[in-house]
């Protein structure tokens, strides 16, 4: 293995570099007592990742530009804007607290593959051009929107519906992506649509421990989980913990860890075995020791890679929430706020990649995705391939997250022949 690492042309010193360079950029201040990466969407530090990436990209006569739906596209200084690109990128916005590999891995081999290109004399000039891309908002961490770059990018997202994703201090996604320069009055016009985009890849850590488990370097996706998200506000009567009886309470927060249960045990008992249902986020009100909870808000997050059984399972958790509400007399305001079609990968994108595995003698299995991804938004204008580097322990969006540099190096070098096959033909 060492010596097939060693033949690889994708230099694990550069991609060394770039990762360690990028994880400096995190917020500072943060609690003594917490670690991890912090770099929201269109902050000094994700701004100063992209200027990273740009300039790394400029060495290989690459130039950005900023679309009006806030995402980052690089392309060689004389290549045709209008022809289709093959694509590879990912983004570099972080869950709060996250690690150094999600997202920004991509995007270093990406950025290592355009280098490897340049050395080989490619893309030809008149031919296919090679892009680079870095889609902001994936994780939704800032503006509450999942895939939301991305999204925007493939005409999913209206520019209405993104002035309306606000922030914590009540700046909306608009008004962001307006900050940094993006040119948000061809928010319209400039959607992709089927045809404009030859090819997108996307690597990325795998965020479980499957590849680790199996002994494999790489993991071809075969297809990628659908998502529905939900907000959930239950309402009723908060009141004092000792005065008021049992039987006459309306309380939200006993409502709610009712729900909870409920929703894993839906998800444990859909067919087929591909469904996660999850509560990560919940806010108490007035959250107070002696006070009875008057207003419980809690997030719901469904996945399954069978769109049928992804929309069975949101309308039985729908249904379980509203009778539990309605059997412990509080009020339920019950919200979708995003959802993803699960995507089946098997055009020649996909192809591409297990062609590279092999030829790069590279050990890989055929995977499905059970996080969501931008390649699930570029699906609907492109041939998608997505291939994943393990996860050491299956670590991911936490500070313990790692992969190993050999892994991202060789799946560099898988992205590399992909790409380039995808640019020949």
């Amino acid at each position: 293995m060492k010596q097939e690492a060693n033949n690889m042309p994708a230099q694990i010193e550069r991609i060394a570099r770039d990762l360690e360079q990028i994880s400096k950029f995190s917020e500072p201040g943060q609690d003594a007592g917490r670690r991890g990466i912090y770099r929201l969407s269109f902050t000094s530090e994700h701004m100063a990742a992209v200027k990273h990436v740009q300039a790394e990209l400029a060495g290989v006569g690459y130039r950005m530009r900023i679309t009006p739906h806030g995402n980052f596209r690089f392309r060689r200084a004389h290549d045709n804007w209008s022809r289709p690109a093959v694509m590879a990128g990912s983004h570099l916005d972080a869950v709060p607290g996250g690690g150094r590999f999600d997202g920004v891995a991509g995007v270093v081999a990406a950025v290592e593959v355009a280098r490897l290109l340049a050395r080989e004399g490619l893309p030809a000039p008149g031919g296919t051009p090679y892009e680079v891309v870095i889609f902001s908002e994936e994780e939704g961490s800032r503006f509450g929107g999942v895939l939301t770059g991305s999204r925007a990018a493939t005409g999913g997202l209206s520019r209405s519906e993104a002035a309306g994703l606000r922030d914590a201090q009540g700046m909306s996604y608009l008004e962001a992506a307006e900050s940094i320069g993006a040119p948000i009055d061809q928010w319209e016009r400039e959607a992709l649509r089927p045809g404009d985009v030859r090819a997108y890849f996307e690597m990325h850590i795998e965020q479980a421990a499957v590849l680790e488990q199996a002994g494999a370097t790489v993991g071809v996706v075969t297809g990628i989980t659908g998502i529905m998200q939900y907000s959930v506000r239950l309402s009723g009567t908060a009141n004092h913990a000792g005065a008021t009886p049992m039987t006459l309470r309306r309380d939200t927060l006993a409502a709610a860890a009712e729900c909870i249960l409920a929703i894993e045990d839906i998800s444990k008992k859909s067919q087929g075995g591909t469904a996660r249902g999850t509560v990560g986020h919940v806010v108490n009100r007035p959250n107070v020791t002696n006070v009875i909870p008057g207003e419980t808000l809690f997030s719901i997050d469904l996945r399954d890679l069978d769109p049928v059984l992804l929309e069975s399972l949101g309308a039985a958790v729908v249904e379980r929430i509203r009778e539990t509400a309605a059997r412990r007399g509080v009020a339920a305001d019950i919200r979708l706020t995003g959802k993803t079609a699960p995507v089946l990968l098997s055009g020649p994108a996909r192809r591409a990649i297990l062609e590279a595995a092999v030829s790069a003698c590279v050990p890989f299995i055929e995977m499905p995705s059970g996080a969501g991804h931008d390649a699930n938004m570029m699906a609907l204008v492109a041939d998608v391939g997505m291939l994943f580097v393990p996860s050491k322990g299956g670590r991911s969006h936490c500070p313990e997250e790692e992969t190993a540099l050999e892994d991202i190096a060789r799946g560099t070098e898988v992205l590399h022949r992909a790409v380039r096959s995808m640019l020949a033909k």
